[in-house]
């Protein structure tokens, strides 16, 4: 089994019971991912069988889109629903056109702290792994984000002194959606944070693409081509250059239309290998044998 697997994790599950379940089902160890999602969280996972796994370093830096809840009126020490509350403020209903005008002033470039319980390595630990510890947690800049689109898509609910309503976003790399919520609160005046979460979007992979986890115990697997998928220019070796691929060698820059990624190709059109460019010897280098 070759190639990318869209799959729907359920809320409650771990990315790794995901991928446990794909090499049991699949007898393949080889199962590779282009970024995990909490158990709090339910959709996407972009997933690589096989041979595919030398591909997911292509796949890493892709914007995302998610659709979440935020429960304003509560803060947790994980800036999720999963956490311990520290502190609350009753929240007895939000005027749709301040929520909307808040979510406009997070659209664009900006800095964001990541929540406290984050997977970022600190002196060899994650961050959650101090929290969980009780040990101090080690300070963390704060990371460039782009927010793409923000847009509410419910009207706010008020309950119990909670105001809750769903929006959904579009996110550069590196974006937490639980910390976005918790600076959205206090924008707002208030604690806050995220109550349920869904990744719908990941690059060019959609939900709407994935199976459930009861298709792939039960239905045809459907197995997407990195190759097409990544859309590299394609670039065919005459017998000299084919041969220098075979061996990972250097190929000089005049074979190739630019220096983007490339796919090289033997003189029937079979695909070898897949080029980069060597900013400092000028060059095309090998990235990915096929």
């Amino acid at each position: 089994m070759n190639g990318i697997l869209l799959v729907a994790k359920e809320r409650g599950m771990t990315s790794h019971d995901v991928v446990h379940l794909v090499r049991k089902r699949f007898a393949e160890q080889r199962v590779g991912h282009a970024g995990t999602l909490d158990p709090i969280a339910s959709g996407l996972l972009v997933l690589f069988l096989g041979r595919a796994t030398k591909f997911v370093k292509y796949f890493m830096d892709h914007d995302k889109t998610y659709e979440a809840e935020i429960t304003v009126g509560i803060a947790t020490d994980t800036d999720d629903a999963t956490g311990t509350i520290t502190a609350s403020l009753a929240c007895d209903g939000l005027d749709p056109a301040v929520i909307d005008a808040a979510l406009g002033r997070f659209v664009g470039a900006s800095l964001q702290q990541p929540p406290a319980y984050a997977a970022i390595k600190v002196a060899g630990h994650k961050l959650y792994e101090y929290a969980r510890k009780n040990m101090p947690i080690p300070d963390v800049a704060p990371r460039g984000i782009e927010i793409y689109r923000l847009e509410r898509t419910s009207a706010p609910i008020a309950t119990d002194g909670q105001c809750r309503f769903t929006f959904r976003a579009a996110v550069s790399k590196g974006t937490y959606i639980r910390s976005l919520c918790r600076d959205l609160g206090t924008d707002l005046g208030y604690p806050a944070t995220m109550s349920a979460l869904r990744r719908v979007a990941s690059g060019a992979f959609s939900i709407e693409d994935a199976m459930s986890l009861s298709d792939l115990e039960t239905g045809e697997i459907r197995l997407l081509d990195p190759l097409l998928v990544l859309r590299f220019p394609r670039v065919i070796l005459d017998a000299g250059q084919e041969f220098k691929a075979k061996n990972g060698a250097f190929l000089p820059l005049s074979v190739f239309p630019g220096t983007e990624d490339a796919i090289v190709l033997d003189h029937e059109g079979r695909p070898l290998a897949v080029y980069e460019y060597d900013a400092v010897k000028k060059v095309m280098r090998l990235s990915v044998m096929l």
